[in-house]
């Protein structure tokens, strides 16, 4: 995006408390009062993804009226707002799978999407105690708290992302590693790897903990919209395999991703 506006700063704070309070309200229902269905796919969803997509729901609206949001959970039930132009892609609960197996890398996920790309991203993981948030053109911020904490203002502080290391280290998906990643990993000398679960991997490579997240199994764009704004907003770029930017709004694909590198530098072509 071009230099950001002066509204596109305000939003940045707004944005990223109320993934606080959705993370918050995740954290409660572990608990108790956690309930567990499969959806048509086949894959876990909780009573604390619908919660905290309402919650981000009522959130959004009051914050940025009228503009659409795609949401995870309201599209796997064949919901789907006009993504043409302006609109906003969240997902409540990134990492179900990991959140039910008591990991703490699940995140909540809110991204803006201006002309087909991300422009704004905020991730909270709120059992971690870490919230970030990256406005491409004005750079990214990370703040340390107690978990599901709501961050003060003050308690962020800037984050960039470090030259690539030799040799490199990576993340993969801890639940869809595939061997295409493997093997793009092995040709990059990618001898240390971490596997995790959820956009989380977007904010290690975003703060310069690692160097590289390789991902070549499929993933959707409210998995990737908000990491990839924040990553890019850190000094950081996706890419696909080919070099290419990521394309959003596909309504072709149903929102699908290809494969994708996320690098904390882009390699020079």
């Amino acid at each position: 995006m071009d230099r950001p506006s002066r509204a596109h700063t305000e939003l940045v704070p707004l944005l990223a408390r109320l993934a606080a309070e959705a993370g918050r309200l995740i954290l409660s229902f572990s608990e108790g009062g956690l309930e567990v269905r499969s959806k048509k796919d086949e894959s876990p969803v909780t009573n604390a993804d619908v919660r905290a997509e309402e919650m981000l729901l009522e959130g959004l609206a009051r914050i940025l009226p009228g503009v659409p949001v795609l949401a995870e959970e309201q599209a796997s039930d064949g919901k789907v707002p006009d993504t043409s132009g302006t609109f906003l892609v969240i997902d409540p609960l990134d990492g179900t799978k990991e959140y039910l197996s008591g990991r703490a890398e699940y995140t909540v996920n809110i991204g803006l999407i201006e002309g087909g790309r991300p422009c704004l991203g905020i991730l909270a993981v709120p059992a971690l105690g870490r919230s970030y948030r990256g406005l491409v053109g004005a750079g990214a911020a990370r703040a340390l708290h107690a978990p599901g904490l709501v961050p003060a203002e003050d308690a962020f502080a800037p984050i960039e992302t470090r030259p690539l290391a030799s040799p490199p280290l990576a993340l993969t998906s801890r639940g869809h590693n595939d061997a295409q990643t493997e093997k793009f990993l092995d040709l990059l000398g990618a001898k240390e790897r971490q596997r995790l679960g959820s956009a989380y991997k977007f904010a290690l490579v975003a703060e310069g903990s690692a160097d590289v997240y390789a991902r070549f199994a499929g993933t959707m764009e409210w998995d990737t919209a908000a990491g990839e704004a924040l990553l890019t907003a850190a000094g950081g770029g996706v890419r696909d395999p080919d070099g290419r930017l990521l394309r959003y709004a596909k309504t072709d694909t149903r929102f699908l991703n290809g494969p994708f590198i996320a690098w904390g530098r882009v390699p020079q072509t």
